[in-house]
This record gives C-alpha cells, sequence and structure tokens, in this order.
C-alpha cells in the first residue's frame, strides 16, 4: 500500500508538472527537453489508466496531501487559461539527489521565501526512485515540493545546481552554489540587475 501511495502521490505532481512545462511553450525550449516531457505524460498516463479501477484505502494524512497535490493542479490549469505564460519572481534549482541534510532545509527556505523549487527530471530517470524521494520529503515537511521542468533549465543556462535567479523584465540574475537562500537573496540586492525584485522578496517574509 505504501508503495502504491508513492507512486500515486508522483503521478499527481509529475502530471501537473507536466502539463504546466509543456504548456509554457518558451521559444527557447530545446527539442529534446520536449520530446522528455512527451515521453513522461505518455508514460504517466499509462500508470494512471492502469489505477483507474482499483480503490486504495490510505491514511487520512496521505489523503489530504493527494488532495493538496490534485488541488495545486487545478489551481496551475486555471493560471495558464488566465494568463498564458508563467512568470517567475524567482525561481531555485535543485536536484533530488543533493544530500538530504542540504536539500530539505533549502526547500524549506524556498517555501519561506515562497521561491518555486524546480529539478531537472526524475532521479536517475527512475519514477519509482523519484516517487520515494518525494514521498520521503513530504513526510519531512509536507509544505515542501518541486516542480519538474527541464526547460528552465534550458532557457537560464544552468548547468549545475543548486543556483537561484532572480527575473525582471528583460533581464534576470543567476546565484550559484550552496549559499542560503537569504544570502543569495542580498548579493542579488547589493550587485545585481534585479535587485528590486530580490528585495521584495526579502522584504515579503518580514
Amino acid at each position: 500500500m505504501r508503495t502504491l501511495f508513492a507512486q500515486a502521490l508522483l503521478v499527481s505532481g509529475l502530471l501537473s508538472f507536466a502539463s504546466v512545462t509543456a504548456a509554457s511553450g518558451h521559444a527557447t525550449t530545446s527539442g529534446q527537453d520536449m520530446e522528455w516531457m512527451k515521453q513522461q505524460q505518455q508514460a504517466l498516463q499509462q500508470f494512471m489508466n492502469g489505477l483507474h479501477n482499483r480503490t486504495v484505502q490510505l491514511p487520512p494524512q496521505q489523503e489530504d496531501l493527494i488532495k493538496r497535490l490534485q488541488d495545486d493542479i487545478q489551481n496551475q490549469q486555471n493560471r495558464q487559461e488566465a494568463s498564458g505564460k508563467r512568470t517567475f519572481k524567482a525561481i531555485y534549482f535543485v536536484s533530488l539527489g543533493l544530500p538530504r541534510e542540504g536539500l530539505l532545509p533549502a526547500l524549506r527556505d524556498a517555501n519561506h521565501y515562497g521561491i518555486p523549487t524546480t529539478v531537472r527530471g526524475l532521479v536517475n530517470n527512475d519514477v519509482r526512485q523519484t516517487a520515494s524521494a518525494m514521498f520521503e520529503l513530504a513526510k519531512e515537511d509536507k509544505n515542501t515540493g518541486v516542480q519538474i521542468d527541464p526547460t528552465l533549465f534550458s532557457e537560464y543556462g544552468i548547468t549545475a545546481v543548486p543556483a537561484l535567479v532572480v527575473t525582471c523584465p528583460g533581464r534576470y540574475d543567476v546565484i550559484r552554489g550552496s549559499l542560503p537562500l537569504k544570502q543569495a537573496l542580498e548579493k542579488v540586492v547589493e550587485s545585481g540587475e534585479c535587485a528590486d525584485t530580490a528585495r521584495q522578496l526579502l522584504e515579503g517574509t518580514r
């Protein structure tokens, strides 16, 4: 049952993330990224179809987590229909393969500043390993989460993680390395082109 829950949790989240990335339509998205997303959507849809006729009783806490993911899917779809294109004040790039003692605090910091956290793809290109990693993170802190979007890595030229991107009209700053997010935002305030955006993010948590 626990394995099935982890798979269902992953499917709910990844179908959401795949639909978001496919709808973004960035001009800089590579053909390889688009093909990857298409393959993941097909594989995940097949998995969902396999679960269609199966009844699973889950503990209330796990039911709540799935409900929250489903609500996120609907909210993202509504935002896409309203705006047609995503905009971010900042994006935090990580990997689920980072050591847990560094990854979890980083995810909590990103949530604190309202910065979406993004990974390039599946852990070792394996659905079950990714499901396990997401499930363990959710057990530690239900408010942490990641989206999967290889197009953002391509768009901002991110080749190593962690990295923070802060955006402003027509420009962006990249802070690379394992700095705490507060320090990374302060660096942008001090010398970045998008200092105003970084300042807003810092002041928004006071």
